[in-house]
């Protein structure tokens, strides 16, 4: 299968002379990321979320996006594989690529067009939710709108389950919630800014701005019905839940890594995703960290692939924050772990001390429930 066999021909564009409003409006209507600039038929850059945040806008109704587009991202070509296709989108972090035919835009591919042809692979006909599952940051319906801007900045999550005083589902909130219940533009790039206030929101209860009727699906739903899910109700991201209780996220990212993962002939699928712009020195050392800890836990465990996703946002005084997220999948499970600091040597250090706890952990008590059974069939045997 081809790029030109599943790219969009009809898809969302912007011009550079629009103003950052529209961007923001199309985001809120549509439930994109990112669209591309176009003058004419030439492609001029893409605009993005990341865009708002690493911009100083004071007035997004006068600012043009010509001013917010970062460099050009890699492009596609009609030809190209589906299996080329989705490493190369995964290896940029966006979720759409423009299609380049004779430097035209033909087309868009995005990770929604990937995973809907991969829902069609044995892969996905035979792989469950529970395969690639993230363990949900779940807020309860009073916790403020400030404290969930926080917690996704800092987890790299764009989705969040809320709970009721019971622990059941009681609904979910997505950034293009929370950006829809802001009414006013200084209030929307306030939501982009790490350092902007947003005081007349911040205090009020996420319950303002919940979905009542999140998509769901059980941890033995098959990815194949969960994509069916995606695409019926136009959404990105799946709760999977126990009962009523929430006990995971399947997100399109997600499914992105696991049909990657699977191109993987042998070894290890290790990929970081977000530290392009930084020094060879940092890319070194950390590279070096993550190879620390993956040859500590492939010597116990069987690792299959390996994601390390970074993202930067600018605070006061221009100085960067970074939000790590890790997932890592082994023959036995699936561990995640997040993390954040002002340095990504530090951020993605946390990110790593915190995984391998949890993976020697969890080996710690599978030994330990081993050690038991063994003993109560030795004592059983003994008193027979």
């Amino acid at each position: 299968m081809l790029v030109s066999d599943i790219m969009s021909r009809d898809f969302l564009y912007l011009k550079p002379s629009d103003p950052v409003t529209k961007f923001i409006s199309m985001m809120e209507m549509e439930h994109v990321h990112e669209v591309p600039l176009l003058d004419g038929k030439k492609f001029r850059g893409m605009v993005n979320f990341e865009s708002l945040a690493s911009k100083g806008i004071t007035d997004p109704s006068r600012q043009k996006l010509a001013s917010i587009v970062g460099p050009k991202p890699a492009s596609l070509e009609g030809g190209k594989s589906l299996d080329e296709a989705a490493t190369l989108l995964l290896q940029t972090g966006l979720r759409a690529l423009p299609v380049m035919e004779k430097g035209n835009v033909i087309g868009l591919l995005s990770i929604t067009d990937v995973v809907r042809a991969a829902a069609d692979t044995r892969m996905f006909k035979d792989g469950v939710a529970k395969l690639v599952m993230s363990k949900p940051e779940t807020v309860t319906l009073d916790t403020d709108i400030g404290s969930v801007r926080v917690i996704m900045r800092q987890h790299n999550v764009s989705r969040i389950p809320v709970v009721d005083e019971k622990g059941d589902l009681a609904g979910i909130v997505t950034v293009f919630d929370l950006i829809q219940s802001l009414k006013q533009p200084k209030e929307k790039m306030g939501w982009f800014s790490m350092a902007a206030e947003m005081d007349r929101v911040a205090n009020l209860p996420v319950s303002i701005a919940l979905n009542k009727n999140p998509v769901v699906a059980k941890e033995n739903a098959k990815l194949s019905d969960v994509v069916g899910l995606m695409t019926k109700y136009k959404n990105s991201g799946v709760v999977i839940t126990d009962g009523k209780k929430p006990i995971g996220i399947v997100t399109l990212k997600d499914l992105l890594e696991y049909f990657v993962s699977g191109f993987r002939k042998e070894g290890i699928y290790y990929q970081v995703i977000g530290l392009d712009e930084e020094d060879e020195f940092t890319l070194e050392t950390v590279d070096r960290m993550i190879r620390d800890v993956l040859k500590k836990i492939a010597s116990v465990e069987e690792v299959q692939f390996f994601f390390v996703h970074f993202k930067k946002y600018k605070s006061k005084g221009l100085k960067t924050k970074y939000s790590v997220r890790i997932r890592l999948r082994t023959g036995r499970d699936l561990f995640t772990s997040r993390s954040w600091a002002w340095d990504a040597r530090d951020a993605v250090g946390e990110g790593l001390d915190n995984l391998e706890r949890e993976v020697f952990k969890e080996r710690g008590m599978i030994k330990t429930k081993l050690f038991k059974n063994l003993k109560k069939i030795k004592d059983y045997r003994g008193g027979a």
